[in-house]
């Protein structure tokens, strides 16, 4: 599994960056609030990685924080959220206010969220 990627970003977009490898290219599936968070094209980038396998997919996720890798490890674990949907949580919300969210029992937050 890999758990660390560090290289150039070559690519970004707000739903995948491109991180170059010593020549290979890695797409990596990222929230918006690390797409928001990437250097420049061509600096060094640095994220930690969920690496996701079903039998017929494997697909990197990539995070800045290990705490956002955390949470979505967190909110995949739960039944029907899958990690496209885990990446769309936060993407609209921080690891820290999704905590609070849940120890507040506010969850009519989470409904801005879209695909929540």
């Amino acid at each position: 599994m890999i758990g660390f990627l560090e290289g150039k970003l070559r690519a970004k977009s707000p739903e995948y960056v491109i991180v170059d490898v010593h020549g290979v290219g890695y797409h990596v599936h990222v929230p918006l609030s690390t797409f928001y968070d990437l250097p420049e094209l061509g600096q060094p980038v640095g994220l930690n990685i969920h690496t996701y396998v079903r039998e017929d997919v494997i697909q990197l996720y990539g995070f800045r924080t290990i705490a956002e890798k955390e949470m979505f490890l967190l909110l995949t674990g739960i039944n029907g959220v899958g990690p496209k949907l885990a990446v769309g949580i936060l993407s609209g919300i921080s690891p820290d206010e999704l905590r609070q969210v849940v120890i507040l029992q506010d969850y009519l937050r989470l409904k801005n969220i879209p695909g929540v």
